[in-house]
């Protein structure tokens, strides 16, 4: 990767909103984890792990900055789906079956489109000026 593009990346990072930010760190995971498997696919085992570990890595830590006391029973729900996530990509480490990576990206794409509807959806009611707390801030605790 060029030294403009990292730049320009870790800038986009660093600037980002919270929500943003969460939307970041799906679609690192799941880029991680398609990575995983074309990795596995071409037999480059070292290079399969390596992604593996990054995917399972932003997992984890969206699992550890869920707000229970905010974010209630979606928060628990969460909480126990990433969980099952962590779960799937170590059966998928110990087993070399990339169906269990597959089964997680699945479940992180649907993830990933309801946040950003939910982020959507934030947004418009700021243009609004809405006096709700933001919803988003009160499941997710570190991240949004």
């Amino acid at each position: 990767m060029s030294y403009g593009l990292r730049s320009y990346k870790t800038s986009r990072a660093n600037t980002a909103s919270r929500e943003d930010l969460l939307i970041l760190l799906y679609e690192g995971a799941i880029r991680f984890l398609e990575r995983s498997i074309a990795e596995m696919e071409a037999k480059n085992l070292s290079e399969h792990k390596m992604y593996l570990r990054r995917g399972l890595a932003i997992i984890a830590e969206l699992q550890n900055t869920l707000n229970f006391e905010k974010g209630e029973e979606l928060a628990v729900q969460l909480f126990d789906l990433y969980g099952f996530m962590i779960n799937q990509l170590t059966k998928a480490n110990v087993t070399q079956d990339m169906s269990h990576i597959r089964v997680v990206i699945s479940n992180m794409n649907t993830l990933l489109e309801g946040w950003r509807e939910a982020v959507r959806q934030v947004k418009l009611g700021q243009d609004g000026a809405s006096e709700e707390p933001d919803p988003l801030r009160r499941l997710v605790g570190g991240v949004a």
